[in-house]
């Protein structure tokens, strides 16, 4: 995992978790910045690429919609599951985007 410049906010939280092998980091919902940055931004730190050197988000998924469908960061019980730059990505209600 490299660092990356959207994770690099000190309100940022990003973790591995060892039992389930997976990447864990939390949306900052006092960042003017949109929940699918973040998601491209925890993707690009996992795989060690530049954000800009990846695939467009909107390729796989709605960013719109996603950041729509989760724009509270309090919807409990609701995930968005999907494929993006080969990674399982799953970003939960409360705005945790697990990679792994």
């Amino acid at each position: 995992m490299t660092s990356s410049t959207i994770l690099s906010d000190s309100t940022d939280r990003f973790g591995y978790d060892t039992i389930t092998e997976t990447y864990h980091a939390q949306h900052d919902w006092t960042s003017d910045s949109p929940l699918s940055i973040t998601v491209v931004g925890v993707v690009a730190a996992v795989i060690g690429e530049e954000p800009t050197e990846m695939e467009p988000l909107h390729a796989v998924i709605d960013p719109d919609a996603l950041d729509t469908l989760l724009s509270s960061g309090t919807v409990a019980g609701i995930q968005v599951e999907f494929e993006y730059e080969e990674q399982s990505v799953t970003v939960t209600g409360h705005g945790e985007v697990i990679v792994g």
